[in-house]
């Protein structure tokens, strides 16, 4: 293994929330899917759970990980109760286009001289119209002396004598070392690299022409950030939630790290107005509502539950354990989660999918609609109607109705331009439509100096996201020349 340095990375980390995201907002009773042991992270393992338990209450997670921030001295790093609002390339502004064009014109005066230079530089790469500016100005000013201008409006004398330095200089012959042979001359004062992406060094040139080629200030005449590598790429901006105080961070890296729990995903009926009171789309409000009606007394009428996966068995165990009727509407015939589910582990769910198989007959507070949709609502009655493939039609009146069909992230602070999921033309999805990455650094495809992890990422378990971490960190190093040789 390659032995890596301990220098810590200067960063900032900014949450909507404290430390353990979305776990803060998940009920504190439910279980985690993995084994408890699994939900670690490096150097502080995770508290051992009840010995009748092997799986961890999501509050014992939130808990956690809000500790390990503190454990591991992180606080200073972390920005808590501030939501990002926009995310955009530095780069992406009308002075840095206006620099492009003119880098554009000087790789294409460039290609019109290089005939000119051909005598006093070594062969270099095909792909030379990739050389940075500085390159091509300097090749430009270099040549600017091999051939008569045809407007010249110097003194015929001096222009002689200047053709016969030039003459002096070809008979002279230039001593190339033999390792230099093969290299690209191509360098980058700003950026301090070359195209092979070692330390600058001087272009091959014969004595006989620095006795007439004067250096040209070309930092004050082109956009130096172009190709300065120590200028930042983005710009971050946030917006407190408490105060509305409104921060901005420039960065030459960022990582996207924001979940899959941002977003919930909706039907169609409910896309196009404002949701009625009643209805919610995750567990937590729907336990609060609850509680607040059995609280003040009141009489609870069914609640709707709609979806086949984990969310919305969650669901059905929450309403039946506080004597409310459920009503549960998916359009399949059964679960989506019994074959990545053993039984021995997940009996909870597994009895789910007993009472969704069954129908509900033989389940008190608990009735089922396989093979249905929710085509209708009634906002001031509180009624939904549900349509089943045959076409037949049933109207009920509810208390509460929860939609729990899964959730995407929300990364809508990126710039709207930027297609990052494998197919461009569909929204991100952790599941389906992961962000593109090298799988061996995490950096986004097509988008230097951006990464993502988790979630984003296609890593939807805790146990994986620590991999994408050392990933981003390894790269980060190996930018930096920190790793040992």
């Amino acid at each position: 293994m390659t032995p890596i340095l301990n220098h810590p990375i200067d960063h900032v980390v900014v949450g909507q929330g404290p430390p353990g995201g979305s776990w803060h907002r998940i009920d504190p009773n439910v279980l985690t899917l993995s084994l408890g042991s699994w939900m670690s992270l490096p150097e502080v393992p995770f508290p051992a759970c009840t010995i009748n338990e092997k799986r961890a209450c999501s509050r014992d997670v939130a808990a956690y990980y809000e500790k390990y921030v503190t454990d591991m001295e992180l606080t200073k790093y972390f920005v808590n109760d501030a939501l990002v609002t926009m995310v955009k390339k530095i780069g992406d502004t009308e002075e840095s286009r206006a620099a492009k064009k003119r880098t554009i014109w000087v790789k294409k005066l460039d290609r019109d001289v290089v005939e000119r230079v051909k005598d006093y530089f070594v062969p270099v790469n095909e792909d030379s119209e990739n050389r940075c500016f500085i390159t091509n100005a300097i090749n430009c000013l270099m040549s600017r002396n091999a051939r008569r201008s045809r407007h010249c409006r110097r003194p015929r004398a001096m222009h002689q004598d200047t053709l016969k330095k030039i003459n002096q200089a070809k008979s002279e012959s230039i001593l190339i070392p033999k390792h230099e042979r093969k290299k690209s001359i191509s360098c980058c004062s700003c950026c301090g690299e070359t195209e092979n992406n070692r330390s600058p060094k001087p272009l091959l040139h014969s004595q006989s022409l620095d006795t007439f080629t004067k250096p040209v200030p070309f930092r004050e005449r082109l956009h130096s950030s172009i190709c300065d590598e120590k200028l930042p790429r983005w710009l971050v901006q946030s917006t407190d939630v408490d105060t509305g105080e409104v921060t901005r961070y420039s960065c030459k890296y960022l990582v996207l790290a924001c979940g899959s729990y941002d977003s919930p995903n909706r039907l169609e009926i409910f896309k196009n107005g404002n949701d009625p009171e009643w209805l919610m789309h995750d567990l937590r409000s729907l336990e609060s509502r609850l509680d607040q009606k059995l609280y003040e007394g009141d009489s609870v009428d069914p609640v709707l539950i709609v979806g086949a996966g984990l969310s919305a068995a969650d669901a059905v165990m929450a309403v039946r354990s506080r004597n409310i009727p459920v009503v549960h509407v998916f359009r399949g015939r059964s679960a989506e989660f019994t074959k990545q589910l053993p039984e021995n582990m997940y009996p909870e769910y597994h009895k789910v999918r007993q009472m969704m198989n069954d129908g509900g007959s033989t389940y008190p507070l608990y009735t089922a609609y396989p093979e249905h949709s929710l085509v209708d609502f009634n906002s001031e009655t509180q009624t939904v109607k549900l349509a089943s493939k045959a076409g037949d039609e049933v109207k009920l009146k509810l208390s509460f109705a929860a939609v729990l069909i899964g959730s995407r992230p929300c990364i809508s602070f990126m710039p709207p331009t930027m297609q990052l999921g494998i197919f461009a033309d569909r929204e991100i999805d952790s599941k389906t439509n992961p962000v593109e990455i090298n799988p061996l650094t995490h950096e986004v495809a097509g988008q230097e100096g951006l990464f993502a992890v988790g979630p984003l990422a296609g890593d939807n378990f805790v146990r994986y996201i620590p991999g994408g971490a050392v990933a981003v960190v390894s790269e980060l190093y190996r930018r930096w020349n920190l790793v040992e040789s």
